[in-house]
């Protein structure tokens, strides 16, 4: 496993993520790197600085708000894009069909992440899903 390698996977270990054998390649990797120990550090005071923030509550409507709001940016009218701008979407859409048709471009496609489970309905996630979901 190279050193980006190891970088990579930092988070995950410091979180217990890993498989022994990957998580052992990192402790051996740790004791001899001192660049990625201070990754490694840099990380755990993140997660202090982050558990120190306070806790947020949305309120109960605030989901059926941006529902709202994003129902009035897509009413006609609402921001209608230049000529210019339509056309080079439109041809950059056309791009990216055709490179779809060459081996090698793009990548695995997976499924939608409403396919993983319920959203908590305050979530912007819910949220965005009961609006692709028309």
């Amino acid at each position: 496993m190279d050193h980006d390698e190891i970088r990579t996977n930092l988070s995950a270990y410091k979180d217990g993520e890993l498989k022994e054998s990957l998580r052992d390649q990192i402790s051996r990797h740790l004791k001899v790197c001192d660049a990625c120990r201070e990754e490694l550090r840099e990380l755990d005071q993140i997660d202090s600085l982050v558990r120190g923030l306070p806790e947020i509550t949305a309120s109960e409507t605030f989901t059926s708000q941006i529902i709202a709001r994003t129902q009035a940016a897509k009413a006609p009218g609402y921001r209608q894009l230049s000529l210019p701008r339509r056309i080079l979407d439109r041809c950059l859409l056309l791009a990216d069909l055709v490179f779809e048709l060459f081996p090698g471009y793009g990548f695995e496609r997976t499924g939608s992440l409403d396919e993983f489970g319920d959203f908590p309905p305050l979530s912007l996630s819910h949220a965005y899903f009961q609006l692709i979901g028309e």
